[in-house]
């Protein structure tokens, strides 16, 4: 493992955490998230213990895991700070490092696997790809799928962005790019 002088270095040169520099700890961001009852630390106090250079606690928390993204905490942030995207970055790092949480890591390739591949996420597609990894979880979900379905709460035909092919070159050079810095 990396020593948190190194991680933060990384984190904030390779990933342009200087950002959570101009956090001014107000609390709206981890007031704002749904699941933050959840988190080991709030958006707020994890972003404080970066600060602070404890990068081994901020990659082995559940929070980077837990966040799902919806951007209550960016709208409701007074600086602008982009907290999910810090949050993407964190999961990314950690990955990178070696840190797995096995079925929360799977939960989220089966979210980010469609998205690069058809530019949107549907449920449907989640689900399966979750599913075929654990299957036992799959089976307990079958009642709720089947409601859902019933109820045309899922769309089984998955959509895709009008220009696919662009939408991926993009994709691939953000992370040519990434890689590079």
């Amino acid at each position: 493992m990396m020593t948190d002088s190194v991680l933060r270095d990384r984190f904030f040169k390779k990933y342009h955490g200087q950002e959570i520099e101009n956090c001014i700890q107000c609390g709206m961001c981890s007031g704002s998230c749904p699941l933050a009852p959840h988190m080991d630390f709030g958006p707020r106090q994890l972003f404080a213990m970066a600060r602070e250079g404890d990068m081994n606690e901020v990659l082995h928390a559940n929070t980077i895991w837990l966040c799902v993204s919806c951007y209550n905490c960016v709208v409701k942030c007074p600086r602008g700070i982009s907290i999910t995207d810090h949050m993407y970055s964190l999961k990314k790092m950690a990955t990178e490092v070696g840190i797995k949480p096995p079925k929360m890591l799977h939960l989220y390739r089966s979210f980010n696997a469609p998205v690069e591949k058809n530019g949107r996420l549907t449920d449907v597609m989640a689900m399966a790809g979750y599913g075929l990894r654990h299957p036992g979880a799959a089976m307990a979900n079958v009642p709720l799928g089947l409601k859902m379905l019933s109820r045309k709460r899922l769309e089984l035909k998955p959509a895709s962005v009008k220009n696919i092919d662009g939408f991926q070159r993009v994709l691939k050079k953000a992370k040519e790019l990434e890689r590079v810095s």
